[in-house]
């Protein structure tokens, strides 16, 4: 509690001793609608951050000058997980069932894998999870497995992000997750993390007369908020984020017990989904 005082407080100082551009520091909402409604909203911020809210998720990062109408906002991006897997109980369900919901859209879905095993040091051989041309772009694909005792389940994608069906072959570089096989749970959501993916987003926001708009052409409204008022607005905009997520549905969050890079030859590669 005490450096969280302390933090409240130097954020508070900084706020008022840092002079720069001060006409694009605040808060901004886009169109005209209420500044206090749950809608997409934007902090500039004086050492140079800035934060932006918008359905469900948030980016950071940092604002450069560009003229004395104009500053470039260039998001900052954290290293993330390419995938991840969320696990539940669902009574209706005997065998373990594996939702690849949205994952890995488009051909590149061909080259993902999986391997269910006892024992994870064990070597492994991979299933094909999509083996159906037809199912390519589906944006959610179940299939289940007898729970013959496992303990582990791996999922394992082409490092190369730029992999896809009609320019990859054997072997190449893979990226293997290894995630435990709770007894408590048998159906498991496996997404693709798109933010790992994409490259970081870049705005302009521009101030015409008295107004600001964002991009080309998109206008957002302006309020000028006290350094106390701008850092609770932006704590309580982020657990709105984590509270809104639609992945609050999926269950628990499974951290993977190891990732390792390996390769994928023909040979690791099951021909049929009954083999071991």
């Amino acid at each position: 509690m005490k450096s969280k005082k302390i933090y409240t407080l130097f954020f508070i100082l900084f706020f008022y001793m840092i002079k720069v551009n001060a006409q694009f520091v605040g808060y901004y909402k886009f169109d005209d609608e209420d500044l206090d409604s749950p809608n997409p909203s934007l902090f500039i911020l004086p050492n140079n951050e800035f934060y932006f809210f918008k359905y469900g998720s948030w980016k950071t990062g940092k604002w450069s000058k560009v003229d004395e109408d104009n500053i470039i906002l260039t998001e900052v991006k954290a290293e993330e997980d390419p995938i991840e897997v969320y696990g539940k109980f669902d009574k209706n369900k005997k065998d373990i069932t594996i939702n690849l919901l949205g994952y890995l859209n488009g051909p590149s879905k061909s080259y993902a894998f999986i391997n269910f095993s006892r024992d994870i040091t064990a070597q492994k051989k991979f299933q094909s999870i999509f083996n159906d041309d037809k199912k390519l772009f589906e944006s959610s694909y179940e299939f289940t497995k007898n729970n013959n005792g496992y303990n582990w389940m791996t999922i394992s994608i082409p490092r190369n992000k730029n992999k896809y069906k009609n320019n990859i072959s054997y072997p190449f570089d893979a990226l293997s997750y290894t995630y435990p096989i709770n007894k408590k749970y048998n159906y498991y959501i496996v997404i693709q993390n798109i933010d790992s993916i994409l490259s970081p987003v870049t705005l302009k926001l521009t101030k015409q007369n008295k107004n600001y708009y964002i991009g080309f052409d998109r206008f957002i409204k302006q309020k000028e908020l006290t350094a106390a008022e701008t850092l609770k607005k932006i704590q309580d905009a982020k657990i709105s984020v984590e509270s809104g997520s639609h992945k609050k549905n999926f269950g628990t969050k499974i951290p993977y017990q190891s990732v390792e890079k390996s390769m994928i030859n023909e040979t690791s590669v099951l021909t049929s989904p009954d083999e071991k």
